[in-house]
């Protein structure tokens, strides 16, 4: 049977104050933080306990596809139960897989430890997006979307280096306390967010299965998701690729000032796209931000121009693709009802998690005859040929051209 959710006055009324937001926000910076840090050190703490490079990279793929795999399940439980709880639980298993991993440093103990952690991966990201719809006002959901996503990407930032710090001037175990200690940070800061409540009508529940296919008939996802898979691709392959194209395009050039310009470019970009899709429409920011990643990566194949490439490149790309992503979530949400966002969202982020992991593969073979710089070109020119469709069907959708 369909869900139906009755909203009590009290949950009509909700207003999330600026201390419940600050609670919030504080939460899901520390949680990435953690979250990008794991996946940076781990190879190498693997390596370091005596793994071969090929078991010190599965680790990291077991933990994003067993995470893809409950999402499936786990979505639409958020959305029967609310995404608070079930984001507890994430948070608590990332406060505790650093201590695991230090009871028995092993590479058993350590593939154990990722396939527990996983869990906090397939909820906490969907709950961030759910939650922030939950807990906005209806007409500024992509601002504060928005503002989630620069959080977002300041623990991005942070996460990597400061482990990096730790590791180099000390050793793993300080790490895996810090980490332990700021997860359980995170952790308490989501336990004292308030949330509006969430209550049903009836006793019984569609199916997690059932609930993906009420969220796959909803006909306007199919260009949103395809959206998304485009710029996730463009993602994988400069996150995979810009340093080895960098040193061999712009000899002498520091790589990683391009992704500090990417972070920095990419944390403006979500603020402003947010304010921009609240205030038009979703669909008339999301295709031309979209364009805008196509942009960056045809110029990305022109670095060998000038040194100043990398700088634009930079800017461009963080703005297109953390812009588009946020306007698409923040599309997700427009069309999804309260009781499906969970699982809507889960779509997405199985979508990024599926094309990232992809796509650096593809990208790579692709890039095996003409070259990295071709390669960039060449995904740019179809970018925009694979656009133009999609948002010519998103617009007849939307048109009631489909029933």
């Amino acid at each position: 049977m369909q869900i139906k959710y009755s909203q009590s006055q009290e949950s009509e009324k909700f207003n999330s104050r600026p201390v419940n937001w600050v609670l919030f926000f504080g939460s899901v910076f520390f949680f990435v933080l953690n979250l990008f840090a794991s996946i940076a050190i781990f190879p190498g703490y693997s390596l370091a306990i005596g793994s071969s490079p090929f078991l010190a990279g599965l680790q990291n793929t077991t933990f994003g596809i067993i995470a893809v795999l409950l999402r499936f399940f786990l979505g639409p439980v958020m959305d029967r139960r609310g995404a608070k709880p079930l984001m507890l639980l994430g948070v608590f298993t990332f406060t505790t897989t650093p201590l695991l991993v230090m009871l028995s440093p092993s590479y058993t103990m350590l593939l154990a430890a990722r396939v527990y952690q996983s869990l906090g991966l397939a909820v906490y990201l969907p709950g961030i997006s759910t939650l922030t719809a939950a807990m906005a006002p209806a007409n500024k959901i992509g601002t504060y979307l928005g503002a989630s996503r620069i959080f977002i990407n300041l623990g991005l930032l942070a996460g990597p280096s400061v482990a990096l710090f730790i590791i180099g001037e000390l050793d793993y175990n300080s790490w895996f306390i810090a980490s332990a200690l700021t997860c359980a940070i995170s952790l308490v800061l989501l336990y004292a967010v308030k949330t509006p409540p969430v209550s049903f009508r009836t006793g019984q529940i569609a199916s997690s299965l059932g609930q993906l296919r009420k969220a796959l008939t909803v006909r306007q996802i199919y260009p949103i998701i395809g959206g998304i898979a485009l710029y996730a691709f463009t993602y994988s392959a400069v996150v995979s690729f810009a340093a080895v194209h960098i040193e061999s395009a712009s000899p002498g050039a520091q790589a990683p000032y391009f992704f500090i310009i990417l972070g920095l470019a990419g944390v403006a970009g979500c603020l402003g796209a947010g304010i921009l899709s609240d205030r038009f429409s979703r669909q008339k920011v999301a295709w031309p931000l979209l364009l805008t990643v196509s942009a960056g990566a045809i110029a990305f194949s022109f670095l060998y121009l000038s040194p100043a490439m990398i700088i634009i490149c930079g800017v461009i790309l963080g703005i297109g693709i953390q812009g588009s992503s946020l306007v698409f979530a923040a599309w997700l949400i427009d069309i999804s009802k309260p009781e499906m966002r969970a699982t809507t969202m889960s779509l997405q982020e199985n979508t990024i998690d599926i094309v990232f992991a992809a796509g650096a593969l593809v990208f790579g073979l692709a890039a095996q005859g003409p070259g990295l710089g071709s390669a960039f070109l060449v995904t740019g020119v179809m970018t925009i040929a694979i656009i133009l469709p999609l948002a010519r069907k998103s617009a007849q959708i939307i048109a009631g051209h489909y029933q």
